[in-house]
């Protein structure tokens, strides 16, 4: 009797173990894959422009600031020259070109972009352009750590090639989430 007793306890033991393992192992799995994060993304709220061809980053720099290298696509029928973005966690109503920390596309009539091509905004100091700070609502240096999660937006500020005022400018703007990587 006492060796039923034993084979039971064991058998027991046997399948409440293997359906503790297959928990733990799924548990892992989710905690690895993290399917419940946002996507990464960036959509432009206008179309004719893409930004999501790759996916923008968003980094630390040795500085601690919080910078995004994107590459913006013009996918609007006509060249453009992008004049100014910038990279915010505000609402877009609270933000104007005039910003003190919009970033100025350098040459006086921004970076010519035609249809079908693309401005890169990159740390690589072989890029044509340095990447975009971030800032937050109170126009403060934005502050987040590696592995935090961006929800902000991507301003663009453009003129057409041929328009005839340059001073006026058109604006665009992109949702952007993303990791922040070191």
């Amino acid at each position: 009797m006492k060796m039923k007793k034993g084979q039971a306890a064991m058998e027991y033991l046997m399948t409440y173990g293997w359906a503790i393992l297959a928990i733990i192992i799924v548990i892992a799995a989710l905690i690895y894959l993290n399917p419940f994060s946002a996507p990464e993304l960036c959509l432009f709220q206008q179309q004719g422009f893409s930004c999501s061809e790759p996916q923008p980053q968003v980094y630390l720099n040795d500085q601690g600031e919080v910078m995004m290298n994107v590459r913006i696509w013009n996918k609007l029928g006509k060249s453009i020259e992008i004049k100014r973005v910038f990279c915010t966690t505000a609402q877009t109503s609270e933000v104007d070109s005039s910003n003190s920390h919009v970033h100025v596309v350098p040459g006086d009539d921004g970076h010519l972009v035609p249809t079908g091509s693309y401005m890169t905004f990159s740390g690589d100091p072989n890029a044509h352009d340095t990447g975009i700070a971030c800032y937050n609502a109170d126009d403060n240096e934005l502050q987040l750590a590696p592995n935090q999660e961006f929800r902000g937006r991507l301003i663009v500020w453009y003129n057409y090639e041929n328009d005839l005022d340059k001073t006026i400018l058109h604006e665009s703007q992109a949702n952007v989430i993303s990791l922040v990587v070191e």
